[in-house]
């Protein structure tokens, strides 16, 4: 009996696990073309000693889908847009939360030796990009985090250089 429920658990378990990596790959349609996460791959020498061009996609999905804990980037922007409500720049917030999101998932699906931002980046982004929403300041912020990003990219920035405090003074320490 105890084998046979050790059995029937592992094959749920399996299951699970299949439709879970199922869902992971199919391309999520709010995300930028695949064909652009292909050809940055493709362009990086590096990245491809570290990882395959299936992992990276499959971590580019994850970033738009995010997971149980944290909305991705798919679900931030729906958030943010939220937010905006009908305001006249909500178009061009957009539009540069697309573009930026293709942008900073490209380096942030790749390994972790070799990518140039990482989660917690992304998460002081997340939080300071709803700070800017309630300061009414979108559009500069949104400037702040494409300089930065560009200059996390070029190696001008570090990982570490990003903290909440680079773009608002955290009242709560």
């Amino acid at each position: 009996m105890l084998k046979k429920l050790s059995l029937l658990v592992s094959i749920l378990f399996l299951t699970i696990g299949c439709s879970l990596l199922d869902q992971d790959l199919t391309w999520p349609e709010e995300a930028y073309p695949k064909e652009y996460f292909i050809a940055v791959f493709q362009a990086d020498e590096l990245a491809q000693q570290y990882q395959t061009q299936d992992d990276y996609l499959l971590w580019i999905t994850r970033f738009y889908i995010g997971n149980s804990l944290t909305p991705g980037w798919i679900g931030l922007t729906e958030q943010l847009l939220e937010r905006l409500g009908s305001q006249a720049n909500r178009a061009e917030v957009s539009e540069r939360a697309y573009k930026l999101g293709a942008i900073i998932g490209s380096e942030w699906a790749k390994d972790n030796e070799i990518r140039k931002l990482n989660t917690r980046n992304a998460a002081v982004w997340r939080d300071a990009l709803r700070e800017a929403v309630d300061r009414g300041e979108v559009d500069e912020y949104i400037t702040r985090v494409e300089n930065d990003v560009e200059k996390m990219l070029a190696g001008e920035l570090q990982i570490d250089d990003i903290y909440f405090e680079r773009y608002y003074i955290d009242e709560f320490d």
